[in-house]
This record gives C-alpha cells, structure tokens and sequence, in this order.
C-alpha cells in the first residue's frame, strides 16, 4: 500500500490524468492577464493575483510588481526536474519485437494428443521444463484423439500462457479424400472450445505439412484463424512442390497464413541447417537473433515414442540456449499467434505525436484484429529529471533506455499515451 501511494503522489504531482505538460508562457510586456494566470519570469513561476490588460514597463514585470503577482516556485526543483520548459517528445514508434528483442522464435510440439498419456513426453518433459524456465511455446492438437487427461493437460498449458493451435481434428492429409475443411478445420476449433471453456485456436498445422489450394482458402476464410504454418503446395496436377515451406520469416513477413518454419530431426535431415556444425535447433534460434527475424521451429515430442523425438538432454540444453538469449534481451520467445499480432499490429496500430506530451495510435479494422500489447519506445528533446507515462488514467512502468530515450509496454486500443516529464 505504501508502494502505491508513493505511486500515486508521484503521478500526481507530474500532471497525469490532468493537464499535460506543456512549456509555461513567459510574462509578456503588454499582455492581458487574468486571475490565477501563470507565467514564468528569470527562472520562476508566477501567479497573477489581480487582473490587468496592456500595462505596460519594467515596473509590470512579476518581480517589481508584487501586488499583481505571487511566486509559486522556481522552475527548476530540488529534483532537477524543469516545471517551466519540461522535456518535449520528438519520436516514437513500436519496437520491431516485443521488448525491443533483435529476434522472435516460437517451439511448437506436434501431434498433442496423439500419444499414451503415461508416456507422452510432452507431458512428461516439456511442460514441465517449459514452465520451470518461464518459457511459452504451441502445443498443436489433434483434437480427435484427445482423452481427458489431454484435455486436463490443455488447461494447464493455457493457464501457463502456452498456445493450443489447431492440427485438424482427424490428422487426414489434407490431399486425400478424406479431408474436409469444414470437419478439421472449424470442427477442431469447436472441439477446443468445448472443452476449454470458450477458448479458439488462432493458429493452424497442416497434418503432412502439405495442402491444395481449396483447403488453404478455406482457412483463410475462417475468421477464427490469424494465421498457419507454411506448406508444401499441392499443385492442379496433384503434384506437391516441396521445399515450400522451410525458412526464417523476415520481419515484416507478409503471409501470416504462410508462417515459415524448420523441422526437427534427430540427425538434422530436411533442416535448414543440415550439415552445419551445432545444434540445429539453436541454429535457428540464432538466425533469427543475426537477421532479426523470426524462427518457427517444428518438433514433436521429447525422449518418447513419437516421430523424432527430441532426446531429453538435447531439449534442455535447447531450453537453457533460449532462457539465455530472453534473458540477454536478445530474444522474444512466444506462440505463433502472438508473434502474428505483434507484427500486424505494430504496423497497422502506427504511433504518431499529438503535440508535445502526447502519443495517439492509428483506429482501424485492421488494428483492431491484431491489437496486442506492443512495445513503444519513444524519446524526448533533452533528458528529463522525472518522467512518467499513463494511458486511459493508468500508470505504465517507464524504462530509461539512454538520457531522453525511454521504452513502455502500451495496449494500442486503450487510449493516447500522455507523457509527463519535468
């Protein structure tokens, strides 16, 4: 409660939630003022205390007429802070990844579901390990094979902040007669709604990694879904035109639909990295830190039965890599369809200034799909001795970059952001 308090008293005394701050007008020669009228004179704020129009002379001045103004303060504080020319904003923009990261990677596990639950090392290691490390990844479900102890794990992975992505409801093939889009596509976003409360998949996996064109329009018609990892393309023929679907996803990838990715094998084969020294899964996590782009890695599941396992030892070694380069700041681990909205958002959700004090966020169709919290990373003509930011009345926890520059984490939809700095 003290910690609020201080919190607040310091929000106050900047001016959030009331007037912005704003350069105060010197006293003019000649001016008309009114009563309560502040100005600033050789250093210090003034109040008029009787009103008075056009006087003119030395004699007027706030400090030689003390019967028309009162003193209220000099306008540099103990604190350094300058009450009377306060620091301007001159810049902001969205960060190219969330915390100002040079990269994005996301880890998703295929195939949940698909395993005995007593054997499944997605339940066994990953969620675990995940979670000891504050780490989120995607966990794509076959929902069709769901028992209740999958479904009990799902919700457990929600809460965690993990993603549940869709992976069809029957895992057909996509080219086979058996696929229907309606079935696996809305069918599997039904099922998880069933069983967690309400909750939609945002994010889809080709079972195969392949897909025609009839199944691939039919997800992006599904409002439901934002996105889907790439895929090799079926042709008109039946042909599939692999090599489609490996890559790193630069940062401004247009096809949210189209989400590059690299597979994991246990010997490296299908990588984008085989044959280069290392361990591919960090491979990829660095190419995305070098390139500044993002790195979607494809596994299935850990020291089991499933197809490439990943072997324990190298899972938590991964882990530990990317625990790191988060902890560095060099990288923004998140489920695909966060990463999705943090790229769509930042740039349909555009910042500009309003005035001196003020940072207003673009209002359209398009922000209002992806909207997500964004990092905004703003600066100001001159260092601030005290700087504060609020939006829709509420502080926000304001990091010092470099003097005059400053980061903080804002919600596009929520409002202008109002700086206050002194």
């Amino acid at each position: 409660m003290k910690a609020r308090a201080m919190l607040a008293a310091m929000i106050a005394a900047l001016g959030l939630g009331a007037a912005h701050a704003a350069t105060l007008p010197a006293w003019t020669d000649g001016q008309h003022y009114a009563v309560g009228d502040v100005v600033q004179y050789q250093g210090n704020r003034y109040q008029a205390t009787i009103a008075h129009t056009a006087w003119t002379g030395a004699g007027w001045n706030p400090v030689a007429a003390v019967s028309l103004w009162r003193t209220i303060g000099a306008c540099v504080g103990a604190d350094g802070g300058d009450q009377c020319n306060p620091p301007k904003l001159t810049s902001a923009a969205w960060t190219t990844w969330s915390g100002g990261a040079r990269g994005a990677y996301s880890l998703v596990h295929d195939d949940f579901c698909s395993l005995n639950a007593a054997q499944d090392g997605q339940l066994l290691y990953a969620e675990p390990e995940l979670n000891k490390r504050g780490l989120r990844a995607g966990f794509a479900v076959i929902t069709g094979a769901c028992d209740t102890t999958h479904w009990d794990a799902a919700r457990r992975l929600r809460a965690k902040g993990h993603e549940l992505i869709s992976h069809s409801r029957n895992h057909y093939n996509a080219n086979t007669p058996a696929w229907n889009s309606d079935t696996e596509l809305q069918g599997s976003s039904d099922d998880i709604a069933a069983h967690l409360d309400g909750y939609r998949p945002t994010f889809f996996a080709w079972p195969s990694d392949i897909a025609p064109d009839a199944p691939v329009a039919a997800l992006r018609a599904n409002a439901g879904y934002l996105g889907g990892r790439a895929y090799n393309r079926v042709d008109e023929n039946g042909n599939i035109q692999y090599g489609m679907a490996g890559g790193l996803n630069a940062a401004n990838f247009a096809d949210a639909y189209a989400a590059k990715w690299d597979l994991f094998t246990q010997s490296g084969q299908w990588s984008l990295y085989e044959g280069q020294p290392g361990e591919n899964l960090n491979l990829h996590v660095d190419a995305a830190i070098n390139q500044g782009g993002w790195a979607l890695r494809t596994t299935h599941g850990v020291a089991d039965g499933s197809y490439e396992t990943v072997p324990l030892p190298r899972y938590l070694a991964h882990l530990d890599y990317v625990k790191a380069k988060v902890d560095a700041g060099e990288l923004w681990m998140a489920p695909p369809s966060e990463v999705v909205r943090y790229r769509f958002a930042r740039e349909a959700c555009a910042p500009t200034l309003v005035g001196e004090d003020t940072v207003r966020f673009a209002d359209n169709a398009t922000c209002r799909r992806y909207a997500t919290t964004l990092t905004l990373d703003f600066a100001t003509d001159r260092a601030a001795a005290t700087l504060a930011a609020s939006q829709a009345g509420h502080a926000l926890t304001v990091k010092t970059l470099a003097p005059g520059r400053y980061r903080v984490e804002a919600d596009p939809l929520a409002g202008d952001v109002a700086i206050a700095a002194r």
